[in-house]
């Protein structure tokens, strides 16, 4: 994370950080050191580049604004996707053969943070199972087609359609049509997983560096990323800051637009009310594109999220906004308490798939996950770090996407995307008359 001004430094007030398992401190760099590999951003990408890093055998720094996990990684729903969020004919320049291999490196991004999870036995609430449900018809045309693309293209795992007179056997709700289940997808307690990740690097000899945010960067041979008590002088540079890159680099802000998704947590409910809104405990979210996502913590209480705007600005309200939203879903817990509610930012890109690749021979970056990042941020950090040990050139593949840059940064991008969203609301809406 860089260039965080005038924020709490610590994790935000949630029902993540409440139930911290192992809450890890890490000291503010306050001098010149020396790696082969500094890594701004500690979260999901930048922790696990780390970890990947570390075992081929490099001396690694992170560095972090705030708290490892303080942002998305730290905060996000929970939920573990399957696959990038990717259009194919977004890539004309690609042949098939890429496209091919595009889309099995996000078919297996959900197995690589379960091998993560299982490698370093991770407490992180992992469960299986996630069911994307469709409002309308055009929704659940949607889902037919992607099975049949997903089992023609070789997926490992089950997919399932389900219809509407069988929906509510997995989400109590009158609002849907129809779903698919990914039983290669599922759930878990994002902000514990990434602190296990930090824990695993610290014992793989990675230092990380808590409070100590990047104000600079002189490229060259030597990269000297620069905070603002101490330097970090180092072969390589990779930047992971993602939705709160801030002005570190601003061709990198201009290529992404930070959206705001927030979420709620209920108060416990009893097996009973739990087992009436999702029966089978899985993950749960829709196609809309200003969308719901939920699901049931340990504990028995509803985590309910929506994507809230792209201005980046949090609302005022979150827990009123979003119970309006879960009351929408589910009329019937309008007595339920709301315990908990927050906010972040996720970056999003126009073209919906991260963005990877170099600013220069041994400057890397990876960001842009737009809102479905806890399984594509652990094989984007595969991915950069084999480009750094030369082993695999699947980076130069992904670079192939070229992504816009929105002129006048912030300023252009939010009225821009404002403008986006309420061409896609109505498209929404419109599919939802059919």
């Amino acid at each position: 994370m860089n260039n965080i001004e005038n924020i709490d430094l610590d994790h935000p007030n949630s029902y993540y950080a409440d139930t911290i398992n192992d809450a890890l401190e890490f000291p503010v760099l306050e001098q010149s050191i020396s790696a082969d590999v500094c890594i701004v951003g500690a979260g999901f990408t930048g922790i696990n580049t780390a970890i990947n890093l570390a075992k081929k055998g490099f001396d690694v720094v992170v560095i972090e604004s705030a708290k490892v996990g303080w942002g998305a990684s730290g905060r996000n729903g929970g939920q573990l996707i399957t696959g990038f969020t990717y259009n194919p004919k977004l890539s004309k320049g690609m042949d098939d053969a890429s496209v091919q291999s595009v889309w099995e490196l996000g078919a297996k991004t959900a197995d690589l943070v379960r091998e993560r999870i299982q490698e370093f036995k991770i407490e992180c609430d992992l469960k299986s199972g996630f069911i994307e449900v469709a409002l309308n018809k055009v929704q659940f045309q949607e889902l037919i087609e992607r099975k049949e693309d997903w089992e023609k293209r070789g997926y490992q795992h089950q997919l399932t359609l389900v219809e509407q007179n069988e929906i509510r056997n997995y989400v109590g709700s009158a609002n849907y049509v129809g779903g698919l289940i990914d039983s290669g997808s599922g759930h878990l307690h994002p902000l514990n997983l990434c602190l296990g990740e930090a824990r695993a690097a610290t014992n793989l000899g990675v230092r990380i560096f808590e409070q100590s945010k990047a104000t600079s960067i002189d490229f060259g041979e030597t990269v000297v990323t620069k905070t603002i008590q101490g330097n970090i002088q180092s072969k390589y540079l990779v930047l992971a800051g993602n939705a709160y890159i801030g002005t570190l680099h601003k061709s990198l802000r201009r290529m992404i637009m930070p959206a705001n998704s927030c979420i709620i947590a209920t108060e416990p409910l009893s097996d009973e009310a739990a087992k009436e809104i999702i029966p089978m405990d899985m993950a749960v979210c829709d196609l809309n594109t200003i969308l719901d996502y939920y699901r049931l913590s340990p504990d028995k209480r509803l985590l309910f999220g929506g994507r809230w705007n792209y201005s980046g600005a949090e609302p005022k309200d979150i827990k009123g906004n979003l119970r309006k939203r879960m009351l929408n879903v589910f009329p019937h817990l309008n007595k339920v308490k709301i315990d908990y509610g927050w906010g972040g930012n996720v970056a999003v890109s126009i073209k919906r798939i991260p963005q990877l690749g170099k600013l220069s021979d041994n400057v890397f970056y990876s960001q842009g996950y737009s809102g479905h990042g806890v399984g594509p941020t652990h094989t984007a950090a595969e991915i950069i770090a084999s480009a750094i040990s030369k082993e695999w050139d699947m980076l130069d593949l992904l670079s192939q996407v070229k992504h816009i840059q929105l002129p006048g940064g912030k300023w252009f991008a939010s009225p821009a995307m404002a403008m986006g969203m309420a061409y896609y609301r109505l498209r929404d809406f419109l599919a939802s008359r059919l």
